[in-house]
């Protein structure tokens, strides 16, 4: 018996490893495509310069590091400066700068726009979180109500 229990909760604990990987990270990723929209894009429109929202940008989901360890979920977005500004700081990254409120990117005087704060708030409030686990759970064979 506790050899099948053994067996169990390594089944388990893989399966949550690769749904907290997969389907769940992509549903952060799409938490913070929105949350950078609504926060940032949104905000107002900039009179000199294009953005790059989800070509390039922080919208871009290919700029979005989502990794799993040690039961939690991290999310960065690495999402360059444009080359045309030049606030950037070495090993500062933009989207911290924009969420901060940085006088280096404080573009029309916009104010601290913690996207990131946002997304994770909004992603585990409205219990998407919980529905991709579960769906990810169920495609690996488990039961989950």
């Amino acid at each position: 018996m506790i050899k099948d229990l053994a067996a169990f909760s390594a089944k388990l604990d893989a399966a949550i490893d690769a749904t907290m990987q997969g389907t769940v990270a992509d549903g952060a990723k799409e938490a913070l495509q929105e949350a950078a929209y609504q926060q940032v894009y949104d905000a107002y429109t900039p009179e000199f310069m294009s953005r790059r929202g989800s070509a390039g940008g922080i919208a871009d989901p290919g700029n979005m590091v989502v990794s799993y360890g040690g039961k939690t979920l991290t999310m960065t977005d690495e999402a360059p400066w444009q080359q045309l500004w030049g606030g950037a700081v070495p090993g500062e990254r933009l989207a911290e700068a924009i969420a901060s409120g940085s006088s280096r990117y404080n573009m029309g005087a916009a104010g601290t726009r913690p996207f990131h704060e946002e997304a994770e708030r909004q992603f585990s409030s409205s219990g998407e979180f919980e529905r991709l686990l579960a769906q990810g759970l169920r495609a690996h064979g488990f039961c989950v109500k």
